[in-house]
């Protein structure tokens, strides 16, 4: 089946907006996720390993695996999954730090970074300003599809 640009942007959208609500309140976040569904909806996916405090590549690694399964059962169209990263000097980004957005669908495979300036807001409560700057888009070797 294809999938229309716009319900991968939407899943796009969908993961950059929440690791911005996820970076003001906190200034990180653990790895999360999204898929499109049979029915062109999409859907928050989070990965937990039973730890307090779970090791990022972990929770990414889950993420992939349980992605994967869906495909190979034909229960998803589209993945996303989103972590904090600090993106790769090759791609000469305005800022290091950065959301990677992995994108997946059958026949398309993309890393898209967000760079982005975090600056701390208030003086008793850990609220962050977050500022992205140009999205870097990558093709990569699809990892779920």
């Amino acid at each position: 089946m294809n999938i229309s640009p716009e319900k991968l942007n939407e899943l796009l959208v969908y993961c950059k907006e929440f690791a911005e609500i996820m970076l003001k309140d906190s200034g990180e976040f653990y790895p999360f996720g999204a898929v499109l569904n049979m029915h062109n909806e999409v859907g928050a996916v989070g990965a937990h390993n039973g730890s307090e405090h779970p090791n990022s590549v972990e929770l990414y690694k889950l993420l992939i695996e349980a992605f994967s399964q869906q495909v190979a059962k034909s229960e998803i169209l589209a993945a996303a999954i989103a972590c904090n990263v600090n993106i790769p000097a090759k791609y000469e980004p305005a800022a290091t730090d950065g959301v990677r957005v992995q994108l997946e669908c059958n026949g398309f495979s993309r890393y898209i970074y967000f760079p982005f300036k975090l600056k701390k807001k208030g003086l008793f409560k850990r609220v962050y300003e977050v500022n992205f700057l140009e999205p870097i888009p990558v093709e990569i070797n699809p990892e779920i599809f």
